[in-house]
């Protein structure tokens, strides 16, 4: 989770974002995108600006590909994978092809594991094997369990909710059943969980049965015993177009926000529960503008922060976010990444990152106590999109650590980022094509912090 605690107010513009004044530094010369090497990464530790030029010709430093494991490594397409971490444990899921079938391939859901923070993964588990498609697995890591979501594709009418569990550390996983459990169609699911406590909210379609995303309703429902039981799902929102919730929970307090791209009626929304999802709070809208996408919560406390990139209907260029401070009763108004700054040392010049930022898409943001770090696909071009990471420490003697890293560094398409962090570890997985198909990358960035 994201943590901004150690901020204040002028969060952007203070010491704890001072990694944009030497990335931006080593951009300055040319406004174009084309200024920033997409093969190269900026990595900026412990106020060591004496190790760069001062000039239009910066030092870079490759990211190592040996540093990168091709978790998936097959002739199939691997697509849509998703990480969660406890401790020195490493839970990932994607959806994988495994027979080619007309109109396209039929896609099973399948699990690793690392018990020692990524050097080792043990054997893929399907988790589906069905003859149906299943797509867009979700994962949940609490101290009761490993909870795992995913969309079962009967035909266009009726995609269900699938769910499963573990209560052996990954080892072995329950019979998966639908938490769904209508005729409607369901998808874009997402999930939490806290404790016993396992939240799972999805969209179901209205109207329009064939563009899921279009005219659609907002699903909750919630198991209070680590997921042997279900409550009856609620309808929380209906009609809202390209909707996308996601959900977070923190103690007692579940928190859900959505998009909805209606000209009457457009922005981002969060609507909060205080009791573990008995009820619900009265909807906030939290953007005041027309820049919103797809978006992401974060929470730690009584911190909440949003966040979001563009959506394929909605090119943003740039990471916007918006805070509470108040368990999400309040917010702050929505803010960039890429606000001005002013000079560092003997840099008297202001530079922006928005020459860098283009359409970002699948915004993910972690943290914890010491780090933070954002990571988001990076369109370059039309044929080139990188995951680029951001990464900056949340404690005030370390508060000039931060590093910048193009993570994939090719010249194809890289997309679909997931990211955890655990003991000072920032763990990261995407998706690659690699060799006419496509891969499910991994990497361990050690901060020392």
């Amino acid at each position: 989770m994201f943590n901004f605690s150690s901020l204040n107010n002028n969060i952007l513009a203070k010491m704890n974002f001072v990694f944009f004044i030497f990335l931006l530094t080593s951009l300055a010369y040319n406004n174009d995108i084309n200024a920033f090497d997409k093969k190269n990464i900026y990595d900026f530790q412990n106020n060591s600006s004496q190790n760069f030029k001062q000039n239009n010709d910066p030092t870079m430093i490759n990211y190592p590909n040996s540093n990168i494991t091709n978790l998936t490594n097959n002739n199939e397409d691997s697509i849509y994978g998703q990480i969660d971490s406890l401790e020195n444990n490493i839970y990932v899921v994607w959806q994988e092809s495994v027979t080619e079938s007309l109109p396209e391939h039929n896609y099973d859901i399948f699990f690793v594991k690392s018990e020692d923070s990524g050097k080792t993964f043990s054997k893929a588990i399907n988790l589906s094997n069905s003859t149906e498609f299943s797509e867009r697995p979700q994962i949940a890591v609490s101290k009761n369990g490993i909870f795992i979501v995913w969309t079962d594709t009967i035909d266009l009418n009726n995609k269900k909710i699938m769910f499963t569990k573990s209560e052996d550390s990954g080892k072995t996983f329950s019979k998966a059943i639908s938490i769904s459990n209508n005729s409607k169609n369901s998808n874009n699911q997402e999930i939490s969980a806290f404790n016993e406590n396992v939240y799972v909210v999805w969209q179901e379609s209205g109207k329009n049965k064939i563009d899921e995303n279009i005219d659609s309703n907002i699903i909750f429902t919630r198991s209070i015993d680590s997921g042997n039981t279900f409550k009856n799902s609620i309808e929380l929102i209906n009609n809202s177009k390209n909707a996308f919730p996601k959900i977070n929970s923190f103690g007692n307090n579940v928190y859900i926000v959505w998009n909805n791209e209606d000209k009457n009626n457009n922005g981002l929304f969060l609507v909060k529960s205080p009791d573990k999802g008995n009820n619900f709070d009265e909807i906030v809208k939290i953007n005041i503008d027309n820049n919103f996408g797809e978006s992401q919560i974060s929470v730690d406390k009584n911190e909440v922060l949003v966040s979001w990139g563009g959506l394929l209907t909605k090119n943003i260029d740039n990471i916007y976010y918006v805070k509470s401070n108040d368990n999400g009763y309040t917010f702050t108004d929505s803010n960039t990444i890429s606000k001005k700054i002013t000079s560092f040392n003997d840099m008297n010049n202001h530079y922006e990152l928005d020459n860098i930022i283009k359409n970002p898409l699948n915004v993910e943001v972690t943290s914890d106590n010491n780090l933070s770090s954002v990571a988001w696909q990076n369109s370059f071009s039309k044929q080139n999109e990188d995951i680029l990471l951001l990464l900056l420490s949340n404690q005030k003697e370390q508060n000039n650590y931060a590093r910048l890293l193009n993570l994939s560094n090719n010249p194809s398409v890289s997309e679909c980022p997931s990211i955890t962090i655990s003991n000072n570890n920032i763990y990261v997985i995407w998706e690659d094509y690699i060799s006419g198909n496509h891969e499910i990358l991994f990497t361990k960035i050690s901060t020392g912090l």
